[in-house]
């Protein structure tokens, strides 16, 4: 019998090849968020502290209008409560802004080291399984840009429901959990099957690859999992899709796997 795949994958992220691919995504992406956290955060708290400024001592000619216009306002905002106060709220909210776009640019660029992924763990388990050329780079370019097309539209369209409390919530993963199921499986399975082969597993094991990938999208919400365990994720839908593929072959006839496996 065989194991789980998130038992079979996780086993393989935990051997030194596959630990040391990990540390790639998650030092890239942990650097350029870090960057852009810092940078925005201390541009928002510098423009707090001119509002609480001496207008002649504030150089930015809007902040200093603004504070001659609304002196109540200014000295509320540049307050230490309201500093306080905002400084929670950016954090919350920029916190979970960072996991979710750091889970998707993690994803973006653990994609480079996908076919090194996926050839590691066919060798490893499912060598018997014959690997065709996957799908073709114009098409892997096309099916892309329509996944984050179709998540640009669904983020807009679900966007009055973000500010719905709790509503907000589940809306805002919407569009990022069609985003990172999309991408992974098209990255993974498009490593592994034809684009016919791909689009075969899309009809017939949907709700099969969508279980795999909510589970993994839950884990990714975990602060810095998302950066981290991107290996682990490529691991388990490699998994998933070479099995999918073994059972397809079984329906073959034998002459027609023999063939494949000649070639």
């Amino acid at each position: 019998m065989q194991k789980n795949i998130f038992v079979a994958a996780f086993e393989d992220f935990m051997t030194t090849k596959f630990l040391t691919l990990t540390l790639a995504p998650f030092f890239i992406t942990l650097l350029i968020f870090s960057g852009l956290i810092f940078g925005a955060g201390s541009e928002f708290f510098d423009i707090l502290n001119q509002l609480s400024q001496n207008p002649d001592a504030i150089n930015d000619p809007q902040i200093k209008e603004f504070v001659q216009e609304y002196p109540i306002i200014s000295t509320i905002a540049g307050s230490f409560i309201f500093h306080a106060i905002t400084g929670v709220i950016f954090g919350i909210l920029g916190t979970g802004l960072a996991i979710l776009a750091s889970t998707a640019v993690a994803l973006i660029i653990v994609g480079f080291f996908t076919p090194i992924i996926v050839k590691e763990i066919h060798k490893r388990h499912y060598s018997y399984i014959p690997k065709e050329g996957g799908v073709d780079f114009i098409s892997y370019i096309v099916l892309s840009v329509k996944s984050i097309l179709k998540f640009i539209a669904v983020f807009f369209i679900s966007i009055f429901l973000y500010f719905i409390p709790l509503l907000n919530l589940i809306a805002l993963n919407i569009p990022f959990y069609y985003l990172f199921s999309s991408l992974l499986t098209l990255d993974v399975g498009g490593e592994i099957l034809t684009k016919e082969e791909l689009q075969r597993v899309l009809n017939e094991r949907k709700k099969e690859i969508l279980g795999s990938t909510f589970i993994l999208y839950l884990i990714s919400l975990i602060p810095f999992a998302g950066m981290l365990l991107q290996v682990y994720f490529v691991s388990v839908l490699a998994h998933q899709f070479f099995r999918i593929k073994a059972d397809f072959l079984d329906k073959k006839p034998k002459e027609t796997i023999e063939a494949e496996i000649v070639e």
